[in-house]
Order: structure tokens, then sequence, then C-alpha cells
């Protein structure tokens, strides 16, 4: 009798869930990766992305939203994938798109572990809330959440799209505002939680790094974030001084964020916020995994930079500290990690073009 064998995305997903030995102890300095927005030629970027932070010892990838467009025409790296004379349906589109996520995207990072924040592009249909939870469950409750909501005494709440994870002394945050309906006052009470705890004594956290797909409110990026609704922008004010209230009791924290197809520094250093508050909380958006690149905004700082593709590498010192770098990747990048039936001109294609002019 042959034996069974685990579906594909099954064994992907195993693979990714598997603990690897690159964390560090908090006496160290340690590092991780994290970008967003690996749609339309993520194929190509996300393998070349996973060589470089595997390579590194990077702790773990964190994605903050965008898989797939799930536009009207499949992505472009999908689309070029198939084989000779094939071309994908609509239909055929949306019932691959996720799988191929997984398969050439999400396994090239095994077996290093990869968390997932939730992108707008994550909710358009046929994908609901749900089936965003049921699809990525083995990411959204990979053993280090699970051991945090076991910690935390949430085990028995459902698995969703906002989660967190402590590692080393450093809380990594995961929120969910890729819906018109957020910040629900379910997670916001949720996030208040977990930030009373962070700042309790003898919690062991000195550092809060909180990842979101959209940018909250008044960043230099405004044009493309938050503050796009009334509701994301009322209750986006009122995280961005949670996280100003952790910053002034101590802790160091950090905002990151994609969606606008960039990478982009200091966003929080705006005339709003040294309004509203003393020291502005450190923040950026990279969102340059493999989407459609956007114009920078007039309004970003020195450093920033559109038209390429890579992730920023975190190094955390033992003091909480956190410095970040921006990792770029070449062309040939692309190509020394490209699947095998990838053409080179597809992915050259991508690399020059696949920006605003």
């Amino acid at each position: 009798m042959s034996k069974l064998k685990l579906p594909l995305v099954l064994a992907i997903s195993c693979l990714l869930m598997t603990p690897i030995a690159f964390s560090q102890s908090s006496a160290s300095t340690w590092t991780f990766a994290v970008s967003g927005d690996s749609r339309n030629c993520g194929d190509f970027v996300m393998p070349a992305i996973a060589a470089k932070v595997k390579a590194e010892k990077d702790s773990f990838y964190w994605h903050l939203g965008d898989f797939r467009v799930m536009g009207k025409e499949p992505d472009q790296d999908m689309a070029s994938m198939q084989p000779a004379g094939k071309r994908l349906t609509a239909d055929e589109y949306y019932k691959t798109a996720w799988d191929d996520f997984l398969e050439h995207q999400m396994a090239p990072f095994a077996p290093l572990p990869v968390f997932l924040g939730r992108g707008n592009h994550d909710t358009h249909p046929p994908m609901t809330r749900d089936g965003y939870t049921i699809k990525f469950s083995r990411f959204l409750d990979r053993p280090e959440i699970a051991e945090t909501r076991k910690k935390d005494g949430t085990d028995a709440a459902p698995v969703g799209p906002w989660y967190h994870w402590v590692e080393n002394g450093v809380d990594f945050i995961t929120l969910d505002n890729s819906t018109k309906d957020e910040f629900t006052d379910e997670q916001l009470r949720w996030l208040r939680a977990v930030l009373d705890h962070d700042l309790a004594p003898g919690s062991g956290v000195n550092a809060i790094v909180a990842g979101a797909h959209e940018a909250l409110p008044h960043s230099t990026g405004a044009e493309h974030a938050m503050d796009d609704w009334e509701l994301g922008e009322r209750t986006g004010e009122m995280v961005y001084h949670w996280f100003y209230g952790a910053q002034a009791a101590g802790k160091h924290v950090y905002l990151i964020a994609s969606h606008s197809h960039y990478y982009s520094p200091n966003i929080y250093d705006t005339a709003y916020w040294k309004q509203h508050t003393t020291k502005v909380v450190p923040g950026m958006i990279i969102g340059s995994a493999g989407a459609h690149r956007y114009a920078l905004p007039k309004s970003a700082k020195k450093g920033a930079k559109t038209m390429i593709y890579g992730f920023v590498q975190g190094t955390v010192h033992p003091d909480g500290t956190i410095d970040f770098a921006l990792k770029e990747l070449s062309e040939q990048d692309l190509m020394s990690a490209k699947w095998p039936n990838a053409p080179a001109d597809a992915i050259h294609e991508c690399y020059i073009h696949n920006g605003d002019e």
C-alpha cells in the first residue's frame, strides 16, 4: 500500500511552523526581518528575501500584508509562470492565488519562522475574515503566539488576524487595520490589555514593536494610510497616543507599516505629532516585497527610496534599543533565487518597470 503524502501547501505550512535555532538570548544582540506588500511580483522577490534573511541568520521574517493583488487580472508573476499557452481565467486565479502565495513566497523561508499580517488586498472577495484565519491559521497561531496567548490567559479566545508574541524581552504586536471597520472596540480592548501587561512592573518587556499594514494617521505617508477613513483616523490617533505613552513610560517603541510601496523612515516626524507630543515615536514604511512601486510623497524624509525591492533588518540590543537598516535586493539576487519556471525576462520586467514612472 502506498503512503499518503501531505498536500504541498500543508507540508509548507508544517515546515514553516518548525522552530529554528536562530533566536538569541536577551543578553546578546540579535536580528529579525520585516517588509510587506508582495503582490504583483512577490513570487520573484520573496525567494530572494528568504535567501538573504536565512543567510544573515535573522530570527524570523514578518510580512505585513498584501500577498496577492486579487484584481481582475492575475499578478504578473503568477501569469508569467503558467505553462506555455496557458492563460489563467479569473475563476482559476481566485481559486489558486493563496496557494500560489504559500508555495512560491512562503516555502523558501522554511524552516525559518514567518509571521503574517493582514493587508487590504487580503480581504478582497471571495476572501473573508474567517477564510483568511482558516487559510493562514498555522501562521496566526504559531507556537510562539500560542505560548504568549497562554501566558496572557487568552488561549480560549479564537485565533484571528491580530496577535502578539514576546521574544527576548521584545513584544511584537501584529495589528489589523486592513478594513474600514478597524480598529474595532474588540481589537482596542485587546491592545490596551497587551500594553498594560507590558507596562506592569516585572513584565520583562523592555521594547515594543508594532506592525500593521497601514500607517497610523498623520504620518509622512498620510496620503495612503489610516487617514483615509474617519474611524481609522480617530482610532489610529488613539493607538498612536497609547504607544507614545508606553515610550514615555520608558519602553523602546517602534511602529512599522507597509501599504505604500516604498521605503520611508521617520514617518511620524511630522508637524502634527510634534505639536501633539513631546517626542515622536520612531516609525517607518517598508512596502517593498514585490508590489507595484509608488512615487514617494513630497513629505518623505531623507533616506526614503522607491523603485527598490527589499526588507528592513532590525538589530535588537540587550537594552531593548533596535537599529533598523534597509536591505535592498539586486536583480541578480532575484535571478539567483528564482523558481525553475520563472522566465528571466519577466523577472527583469518586474525589476525595472513594476512601478510608477
